[in-house]
């Protein structure tokens, strides 16, 4: 078997540019090449073994045909690059071999990259290299990195602080915060502030009255002053009993909004008198906001 044929020599070196280009090389009755690049590893303390590219074959026949890629190479016509395809395989297989000379052989479906191809894959060559090591000394980037994390934790505590003083106790925790409804998109909301409801309980001398009992339907045009809006009902009315029973008590009747449930201690067909009351509780529930219902 030899090589040197000038038609076999171009199509070796129409495969090598192929690869080398990492394209997926199909090559008909034989299978597939597949460029890959096998990851980095670590040989030692001190060094590592950098990426590598190689070629990998399998039985599969996915890819680029060869035969295609002549075609277009040479400019003929489909018949005519399978014939050159079929004339360059009986050169280049013999029994279980197919050799690519300058770029690999492939036998008992290994393909092992010739020298001179690795080369052109890993120009850097196969050399292992030192791992970097740590500068000794002040390091200003980490430095600033540890002021920053002081820096972030000192405030954090600072607004939980300020949180805690407006607080009371809790009786029990409340799994809401605002969500907007599923079920209500032509809705318009005047929103001044929205933040999570915070479950507030102290004993007050008189509570406010107990919830309604039934869900009610808002009324268009109407401004509702909102304590929170919950994705259960049950966790509705948790809020509500509570504000009932907070340092500031407020009497709240259950709303459907949307696809959820939405607690209001104050509703008027007056915008400014639901302003009015969300401002007259403020000190004690800053997170009421103002719904407008249409």
């Amino acid at each position: 078997m030899t090589t040197q044929n000038p038609m076999v020599s171009e199509v070796n070196r129409l495969i090598g540019d192929l690869l080398a280009g990492g394209e997926r090389l199909l090559l008909p009755g034989v299978g597939s090449l597949r460029p890959v690049t096998r990851r980095a590893y670590r040989i030692s303390k001190k060094e590592v073994m950098p990426p590598m590219r190689t070629v990998e074959f399998s039985s599969e026949e996915r890819g680029l045909s060869i035969v295609d890629r002549v075609a277009v190479a040479a400019a003929c016509t489909a018949e005519e690059a399978a014939e050159v395809y079929r004339r360059w395989l009986s050169h280049t297989r013999e029994e279980d071999r197919l050799m690519i000379e300058g770029i690999g052989v492939l036998r008992q479906h290994h393909f092992k990259v010739a020298e001179e191809f690795d080369k052109r894959l890993n120009p850097g060559g196969r050399k292992p290299v030192p791992m970097r090591r740590r500068r000794r000394g002040f390091d200003w980037m980490i430095a600033l990195g540890v002021v920053a994390i002081i820096a972030t934790g000192v405030i954090g505590w600072y607004l939980y602080q300020l949180t805690q003083q407006k607080a009371q106790p809790k009786v029990e925790p409340i799994e809401s915060s605002y969500v907007a409804p599923d079920a209500a998109p032509a809705d318009t909301m005047a929103v001044e502030q929205v933040t999570p409801v915070e479950s507030v309980a102290s004993t007050p001398a008189t509570p406010a009255a107990t919830p309604t009992a039934t869900v009610q339907r808002m009324n268009s045009g109407w401004s509702y002053v909102v304590l929170g809006v919950f994705s259960t009902e049950e966790n509705a009315r948790r809020a509500a009993n509570e504000a009932a029973y907070g340092a500031d008590p407020m009497a709240c009747t259950i709303y459907y909004f949307g696809q959820k449930w939405m607690v209001s201690p104050h509703a008027s067909a007056d915008a400014a008198s639901a302003q009015t009351f969300r401002k007259a509780h403020a000190t004690h529930n800053p997170d009421l906001w103002v719904y407008q219902a249409k």
